[in-house]
C-alpha cells in the first residue's frame, strides 16, 4: 500500500503517472466509486500487458479520521474544508470520512477484491490543526494496522506536512 501525503491538491478526474526511479510503472488514479475504480484498473491493467510490462493502479482515497466516526464527520463538516471544497470530489472521488481502523479495513479491501493495487491517502482537510491529527492518525494507526496485515515498504510511504 502506497501512502503519500504530499498531494492534497491533486487535480480531479485525473490521472497522474507518477515516475519513481524504483518503480517506473505506476499510475494514479480517481474514480467516483470502487467499482468504477475496478473497472479503470482492469483497462489500465490490460493495456500495460499488452506494452509489455504490468503497471500497479493506485486509488485516490480522500480521507479525514480522528478516534471516532462522530468527531470525524464533525471536523470535515465544520468550519474546516469539507472535500467537495477542496475540490476533488463532487462525485468524482472515493471519500472516507470516520476511524482510523476503518479506515485501514477500507484500504485492506480495497486490495483484496483487486480494486487498485494501493491507495493514494489525500486528507480531506489541507490545513492546520485537524488535518495534523489527521494526518498523526494516520501515521500512528493506520499505517500499523496495515504493516501488521501486509507489511510496507519504508519507501512506500511519504510525508510532507505542511
Amino acid at each position: 500500500m502506497a501512502v503519500d501525503l504530499s498531494t492534497p491538491d491533486a487535480p480531479v478526474g485525473s490521472t497522474i503517472v507518477v515516475r519513481s526511479l524504483d518503480d517506473p510503472h505506476t499510475v494514479r488514479i480517481t474514480a467516483p466509486n470502487l467499482r468504477e475504480a475496478q473497472k479503470k484498473r482492469a483497462y489500465i491493467r490490460a493495456a500495460g500487458d499488452t506494452s509489455g510490462g504490468r503497471v500497479d493502479v493506485l486509488l485516490d482515497v480522500v480521507v479525514h479520521i480522528a478516534p471516532d466516526a462522530r468527531t470525524a464527520r464533525s471536523e470535515a463538516g465544520t468550519g474546516q474544508r469539507r472535500p467537495s471544497e477542496t475540490g476533488m470530489t463532487d462525485g468524482d472521488t472515493v471519500v472516507y470520512v470516520g476511524t482510523p481502523s476503518g479506515l485501514a479495513s477500507l484500504i485492506l479491501d480495497i486490495r483484496a477484491a483487486d480494486i487498485a493495487d494501493g491507495v493514494t491517502v489525500v486528507p480531506a482537510v489541507t490545513e492546520g490543526n485537524v488535518r495534523d491529527a489527521c494526518v498523526q492518525l494516520l501515521l500512528d494507526e493506520v499505517l500499523p494496522i496495515l504493516e501488521a496485515r501486509r507489511p510496507v515498504q519504508e519507501s512506500a510511504v511519504r510525508q510532507d506536512v505542511h
